[in-house]
């Protein structure tokens, strides 16, 4: 089986995809790749991807929601990794420019402020890439996770400068397919509603009359026109059980359009 991320290698999604495949697949093929859309499109019945789509501290990776209500694929699974960011480079004292993926600049933001306040900071697409390039320059730090530092040479410089200690993400795992129940499982769905009063009242209301769970809700731009949006949500429960059926059956009613992205068991450590 062909497991897709996204590289260097050294980023935390190939940590993740590592911690997954350990436990769920013999003998993977994984190969990294150079963006998201790049994965998703490349995902057949032999080939598997796996993105970040929620951080615990910077929320929802919007690019990672915006390519599932896109294309067609499902979330079969999710796994849950601890996100410990370290600055890694040659020596704190000539250190001008920190960089990073934007999500990890972001949860180091109060650290950057408070211990360097006069570098300049720059993105990168990982954070791997961003201590590949830290080797080019004396005068550059990254910020990245301790295991990449060996991978590149580079020294530790301080551990674990995330702004909140438990930092986590959780990563998706896409296939042509979804999960057959398990009973401990998820359903993710994406739904945009008609502009009349009460309308995202009444597609929630199937969910909370059969006290079904949600544990996520969150609105994204539609990108079609100003003040439209969609919806995503997270609810407990597979899609095949029957109340969560006729559930979504009613959500359907009161939608202008509803994608189901699919039902997986839940991390263990969620």
């Amino acid at each position: 089986m062909r497991i897709l991320t996204l590289g260097p290698p050294g980023t935390y999604s190939e940590k993740a995809t590592k911690k997954w495949t350990n436990k769920n697949i013999k003998n993977p093929e994984i190969k990294l790749k150079s963006s998201p859309e790049e994965v998703i499109n490349q995902i057949n019945p032999k080939t598997i991807g796996i993105l970040p789509i929620e951080n615990s501290i910077q929320g929802t990776v919007l690019q990672t929601i915006d390519l599932l209500n896109q294309k067609n694929v499902k979330i079969m699974g999710e796994t849950i990794i601890e996100i410990n960011h370290c600055l890694i480079g040659h020596n704190t004292e000539n250190t001008e420019i920190i960089v990073s993926h934007p999500q990890a600049l972001a949860q180091c933001r109060n650290y950057i402020t408070n211990k360097f306040s006069n570098a300049e900071t720059r993105t990168t697409g990982s954070t791997a890439h961003a201590a590949k390039l830290t080797t080019e320059f004396t005068n550059m730090a990254a910020i990245a996770p301790a295991e990449t530092a060996k991978k590149y040479n580079l020294n530790i410089l301080e551990k674990n400068i995330q702004d909140v200690k438990q930092n986590k993400t959780r990563f998706i795992i896409l296939a042509t397919k979804d999960a057959e129940p398990t009973g401990n499982d998820k359903t993710t769905l994406i739904f945009s509603v008609k502009q009349k009063p009460g309308t995202l009242y009444k597609s929630l209301k199937p969910f909370a009359k059969r006290q079904i769970n949600l544990t996520k809700l969150e609105s994204r731009p539609s990108r079609k026109k100003l003040g439209d949006y969609y919806f995503i949500i997270d609810i407990e429960g597979h899609r095949k059980k029957p109340k969560i059926k006729k559930a979504i059956k009613e959500l359907k009613k009161q939608t202008e359009q509803t994608k189901i992205l699919g039902s997986y068991p839940k991390a263990k450590n969620q």
